[in-house]
């Protein structure tokens, strides 16, 4: 049977072709891509005066036990320690913008200007790819040259196994029962003893979403864990680490180096390519040359176009006052894999 009229939504509705009904779109643009940059977020920010920007680091001469003679003449001794340049090259980080005259006029949704609209997203994708850069699992840089940019050291260059930085790369293959390169209790208080007799002091680590599910299964000595019946919950995460060697904050960032293991508990996993990044934030800078910026080039034909750029390098100013763990499998039977 027919509707009477034929004049309700079926009638006048899109549907039609023809529709006479407005849409019902809501006024908000949902974007759901992580913008999260927690480091970058609460690092030091310091100025940066050239393309290639350099910092001095020392030492104290080695410990002596042997006292000095009463009245003794005075005698040359050759220092033993000097200071030592670092440095890092600054990197450029751009976002381009155009948009057409006829977009910004229209009557658009979940944005007054398009322009601007693209502008707010310009900057918060070049904090995400400052902080992806300062932990990506490349270590690769280039000073730059004629149509080739800059890339700085990230934290994986500084880090390495050296007499003046640290570094512990797990090993063992993993089987189809036990992941031998899964992190444990004793490589993470490993971690913050060479970095304290490096004379570091980490009071953070950053890790990935694996790892930090890993940490928080750790099981310590004289550990409790004390859980209110009442509250109907379980507490099952570690944000907080009380170490030999300080209070540690572990800091969840999707943008540390996972490994992609696929295979599961019956399946070999050797996929070993994770990081944990053992940090004290007095030392971690970053130094920027040129802060984030919004430059409006102007009217390009019937558009409009502007640019978001910053220019910035990463200053560790004593690499032995922070630590990586590298080699450190995603994968672990306590997790259920």
């Amino acid at each position: 049977m027919a509707a009477p009229g034929d004049i309700g939504t079926y009638g006048y509705g899109l549907g039609t072709g023809t529709g006479a009904n407005r849409e019902d779109l809501l006024d908000l643009i949902a974007n759901i891509d992580p913008f999260d940059t927690p480091w970058v977020s609460q690092a030091p920010k310091v100025r940066a005066e050239a393309i290639t920007h350099q910092w001095l680091t020392d030492t104290l001469a080695a410990t002596a036990t042997a006292g000095a003679v009463e009245g003794d003449d005075w005698s040359f001794n050759t220092a033993t320690t000097r200071p030592t340049r670092l440095n890092n090259v600054t990197q450029i980080f751009r976002k381009d913008i155009s948009v057409s005259e006829s977009q910004r006029a229209v009557n658009s949704a979940g944005f007054r200007d398009a322009y601007s609209y693209e502008v707010s997203k310009a900057v918060k994708e070049i904090a995400r790819n400052i902080e992806s850069r300062v932990f990506s699992a490349s270590g690769t840089t280039t000073t730059g040259a004629t149509d080739t940019a800059r890339v700085m050291k990230n934290f994986q260059a500084f880090l390495t196994a050296t007499a003046t930085s640290g570094k512990i790369t797990l090993g063992g293959a993993a089987t189809s029962t036990a992941f031998a390169s899964a992190i444990t209790v004793g490589v993470f208080n490993d971690a913050l003893e060479n970095a304290y007799l490096n004379g570091g002091n980490p009071e953070q680590c950053y890790v990935s979403p694996r790892i930090k599910r890993q940490i928080s299964l750790f099981t310590a000595t004289s550990q409790n864990r004390n859980i209110a019946a009442v509250e109907k919950k379980l507490v099952a995460a570690m944000d907080l680490y009380e170490s030999d060697f300080g209070l540690i904050q572990i800091v969840l960032d999707r943008w540390v180096p996972q490994a992609t293991n696929t295979g599961t508990a019956t399946a070999s996993a050797s996929d070993t390519k994770g990081n944990m990044f053992f940090l004290e934030r007095a030392k971690n800078r970053l130094a920027w040359l040129r802060p984030v910026q919004h430059t409006l080039v102007g009217k390009r034909g019937d558009s409009v176009a502007g640019l978001i750029v910053g220019e910035v390098t990463l200053e560790l100013l004593n690499p032995a006052a922070s630590f990586r763990v590298s080699g450190v499998n995603n994968r672990s039977t306590s997790l259920g894999d």
